[in-house]
């Protein structure tokens, strides 16, 4: 019962562990449909956050018979404005996803249990203080922070637990034209691998040469630790994003199921 509980959970992670395991070829075909379908997951999570804070704005400060509830709750403005930052997250984690190390799913896996987790936690210490009808949302709001930063500690610790290319007494553009020979690059998702393998090797050369090589010092390495910590929170962001995403479409789904049957019944009524 609890492992169906959270099978919507389950199903992502697995869509996107076999996204990891396609080949070149497959993975280029099924690129878009896949894009597609995890921007919808992320759009799906942020629009629900940015519904509660719309709706919170807009009860504090506006009567309940104004009309300004209905013009500023958030339409299509909205939903174009989340759906561009779904579809940037999403290219960043179908792309990353593709050149995760066997090191990181482990820890991608717990993470899914960790936000549940979290999440559970959390919604029993704010069933006393927050409206029923918004407490799921609230949660889910809440724990988006504290759940991608604890798997963004991890990837970065993975990262730099991994072995790394050798990129000492190398210039930047030999690194890459030495490590990048070879990568296709004829299709798109080719040219997104091929941009985000570059930025990897940009940051390990720039870490490792900062102080061996070039001698300049603390400005070179951080810019590596900066490029690291930017590229693995904001695939953690992404990823935890997207698990909130089909958790609020799931609940949406079963909350419209009871709304529908009543419906039904109330047509069948004489």
């Amino acid at each position: 019962m609890l492992a169906w509980h959270h099978a919507h959970l389950a199903l992502a992670v697995l869509v996107l562990l076999l996204w990891s395991l396609l080949g070149d070829r497959l993975a280029g075909l099924l690129f878009l449909p896949a894009w597609v379908l995890v921007t919808q997951l992320i759009a799906a999570g942020s629009l629900e956050a940015a519904r509660l804070r719309r709706r919170a704005w807009l009860d504090q400060y506006l009567r309940d018979d104004s009309p300004w509830h209905r013009w500023l709750r958030g339409g299509a403005l909205m939903v174009a404005r989340h759906q561009v930052l779904g579809a940037c997250l999403a290219l960043l984690l179908v792309v990353q996803l593709r050149l995760l190390a066997w090191v990181d799913w482990p820890l991608l896996l717990f993470a899914v249990v960790g936000l549940v987790v979290l999440r559970n936690g959390l919604r029993r210490r704010l069933a006393r203080h927050v409206i029923g009808e918004h407490l799921p949302a609230v949660t889910r709001r809440l724990v988006v922070v504290p759940a991608a930063g604890l798997l963004a500690l991890a990837l970065v610790g993975a990262a730099l637990w991994l072995p790394q290319p050798y990129l000492i007494d190398l210039g930047w553009e030999e690194a890459l034209l030495r490590h990048l020979q070879g990568r296709d690059a004829a299709s798109l998702l080719g040219f997104f691998e091929r941009l985000g393998s570059a930025v990897e090797l940009t940051q390990y050369w720039a870490m490792q040469n900062a102080v061996e090589s070039l001698r300049l010092g603390a400005p070179l390495a951080l810019l590596g630790w900066l490029l690291l910590l930017l590229t693995q929170s904001a695939f953690a962001w992404a990823y935890v994003r997207l698990l909130i995403g089909a958790d609020a479409l799931r609940r949406e789904g079963r909350r419209s199921v009871p709304v529908a049957s009543r419906l039904r019944g109330e047509e069948e009524t004489p």
